[in-house]
């Protein structure tokens, strides 16, 4: 990337740091098997606490029938992406529902929401990806939204502040 000041051009290099799988922090209660990008739950790593907006990348694997029970979440924005399997959603707004393979839930939990998660098969494990951002204000009103976006509109942006740069809902 180059920037010019004064009509001189010089170099900006932008770090880029590789973390692979392996060093990332892990959960297993039996039931839940979690890497963690950045510090979450038990796992605490001071050199990975986030970055900016961003504070999780969790990749989760529920087993057959099991879940997260109702819990709180108050001031983040959290998207949850199923690779495979079902994840079943209820919450304090009312919504309940079944996010799909290839489906994205968004949950603004603002002034605060109660909901659980798990998985309804009985024989197939759920693989879903959970990424929480921080708000750019707190305490505002919680809301909900899924969608399913067609394969040729994963290659682009899934989700932005602003409109304009989201793909529509493709089947």
């Amino acid at each position: 990337m180059k920037t010019t000041t004064l009509n001189e051009s010089a170099e900006k290099k932008i770090l880029l740091v590789k973390r692979p799988s392996g060093e990332r922090g892990t959960t297993e209660l039996g039931w839940l098997h979690s890497r963690h990008t950045f510090s979450f739950g038990n796992y605490f790593d001071p050199d990975h606490m986030g970055f900016r907006a961003l504070r999780v990348i969790n990749d989760d694997v529920v087993e057959p029938g099991l879940g997260f029970g109702e819990h709180a979440h108050r001031d983040a924005e959290i998207f949850s992406y199923v690779i495979e399997g079902e994840l079943q959603h209820k919450d304090s707004l009312g919504n309940g529902r079944v996010i799909k393979a290839g489906d994205l839930q968004y949950i603004s939990a603002g002034s605060g929401v109660l909901h659980s998660e798990f998985n309804p098969s009985h024989t197939e494990p759920l693989h879903f990806l959970q990424i929480w951002l921080l708000p750019e204000e707190n305490g505002l009103t919680p809301s909900y939204e899924q969608k399913n976006f067609a394969d040729d509109a994963k290659r682009g942006t899934l989700a932005s502040p602003d409109p304009a740069t989201t793909p529509d809902a493709g089947a």
